[in-house]
């Protein structure tokens, strides 16, 4: 596994351990600031999601292999656009809904990286099987 891809998923480890904190720990932000309200059992469910989602990253890191590490960071990709834009709708519907921006913003900067790290792996697939061939 590459240092890139290390550091994305480190990050994504990071996210998903400050998520089960957020839902746990911090259950009235969902409930005060947000357009969804509080239910500490829903809450409780996402909370749990980012632990086996944690504990996926952490065996990926763990194991050090190029394939898993990115087949890991496609979906932690493909969940930050998810997660972004499911915070956009929702802060969209009501801007006084403070607890929205924060979660769509590092939502949508995971993307980012996200998608720069698997475009350059591409680039870099690419490049090995153009000298290969």
């Amino acid at each position: 596994m590459d240092r890139r891809t290390r550091i994305f998923l480190s990050i994504c480890l990071l996210a998903f351990c400050l998520s089960f904190i957020v839902q746990t720990v911090f259950q009235y932000l969902g409930a005060e600031k947000s357009v969804w309200g509080g239910n500490p059992g829903w809450q409780r469910e996402i909370a749990f999601w980012n632990v086996g989602c944690a504990i996926i990253v952490f065996l990926a890191l763990r194991l050090a292999d190029g394939h898993l590490g990115m087949a890991v960071a496609t979906g932690c990709t493909v969940l930050f656009f998810l997660l972004g834009t499911n915070h956009l709708f929702a802060f969209v519907s009501n801007p006084s809904a403070q607890f929205h921006w924060p979660p769509l913003l590092f939502n949508y900067v995971g993307l980012a990286f996200g998608v720069r790290l698997l475009l350059q792996q591409r680039d870099s697939n690419m490049q090995v099987t153009k000298n290969d061939g």
